[in-house]
């Protein structure tokens, strides 16, 4: 991250907002981790996520509205964009409108879709970018600051944890919470490929 620099900030908020595998819940408050110390400055870190992440679902709801739903999931699997996240977005727009491509921007899984419905739908361009824009500024600022504060306490965090633990507990809780971690995302995905069928039925 440090030597991509600001572009490198720019490009994986593109690929994030335009449905690759990029979560903003990573890149982002390693940024802030960053910023706080001196790596990168606030404002510019902010802007360039928020160009890459404008431009990133400009271009999903670009390709909403050019290509239409039946294309679009023709060639989505080949960047892991399936019937099933289409769906969840679409009904999120048919519910709550054209705000929907606000409030989204806060959940998990439709934020990164909620593009593509609102293309098929032919939604007006500027509604569109003026709620994209509102979002993706308060997203990705509390992202940041998220992870200047975790800067800022991170050092007390870890006087405190080798003060109780040696470095050989600490080693041994993490390695145990890693694996537990990955079991239980992989009884997830289990979990959703068993259920897709029946939903689908």
């Amino acid at each position: 991250m440090k030597s991509a620099g600001y572009g490198g900030i720019f490009v994986l908020m593109f690929m994030e907002s335009a449905t690759l595998p990029v979560p903003s819940e990573v890149v982002l408050p390693l940024v802030g981790y960053l910023v706080y110390y001196g790596r990168f400055d606030m404002m510019l870190s902010l802007l360039a996520s928020v160009a890459g992440s404008l431009l990133g679902t400009l271009a999903d709801y670009l390709l909403g509205y050019r290509l239409g739903r039946p294309v679009l999931l023709r060639y989505g699997r080949y960047v892991r964009l399936d019937e099933r996240s289409v769906g969840m977005a679409e009904r999120w727009f048919q519910n709550h409108g054209a705000i929907s491509v606000l409030f989204s921007r806060f959940v998990p899984l439709i934020r990164t879709v909620i593009a593509f419905p609102a293309g098929f739908a032919r939604m007006k361009i500027s509604v569109f970018l003026a709620f994209s824009v509102i979002g993706i500024i308060t997203w990705n600022f509390l992202l940041i600051y998220l992870g200047v504060v975790f800067a800022t306490r991170i050092d007390q965090v870890l006087a405190s944890l080798y003060t109780a633990f040696g470095y050989a507990e600490i080693v041994a809780a993490a390695f145990a919470v890693t694996v537990f971690l990955y079991y239980l995302r992989a009884k997830i995905s289990v979990r959703k490929r068993d259920d897709y069928p029946r939903m689908a039925g």
